[in-house]
């Protein structure tokens, strides 16, 4: 059963590199055997989140890009998947742009889970800056 909550992150690629892009801070229930989606729209290449999640018993999380959310519960090629019993923390630098879902996946589970997340967006890192570039001199004319 695919349920969805929005959440909408929105990025401002001028700014300064790795700065807090966007903080959010969800709360859901995810009843037994079944999953929830979270979505974050509008993630650039080369940006990461930082996901900070919380429940009330085991449950698996996955993050994924839009493109693999639609194969979803089949096999998918996640961003990031990981279980937990309690809390968990993960940083991931995303390498594509667009959509990306936060899924909350109690399938196996035989109770229902109160989960949190605490989600952070940082905008991508810039690239090194150029070296600045040497001064022209002119030649002098030589004296005759």
């Amino acid at each position: 059963m695919r349920l969805g909550a929005a959440l909408l992150v929105l990025f401002c690629l001028a700014a300064a590199p790795d700065a807090l892009a966007a903080r959010a801070t969800v709360a859901a229930e995810v009843a037994p055997s079944t999953w929830k989606t979270i979505r974050l729209r509008g993630l650039p290449k080369g940006g990461s989140l930082a996901v900070r999640v919380e429940t009330s018993g085991p449950i698996n999380v996955l993050l994924v890009h839009e493109s693999e959310l639609a194969r979803f519960p089949k096999p998918v090629r996640p961003a990031f998947a990981g279980s937990l019993d309690r809390r968990l923390a993960f940083k991931v630098t995303l390498p594509v742009a667009g959509t990306y879902y936060v899924v909350l996946d109690n399938r196996k589970g035989a109770e229902a889970r109160s989960v949190k997340l605490l989600i952070e967006a940082l905008r991508p890192r810039s690239r090194s800056p150029k070296a600045p570039a040497r001064p022209k001199t002119e030649k002098q004319p030589e004296a005759i």
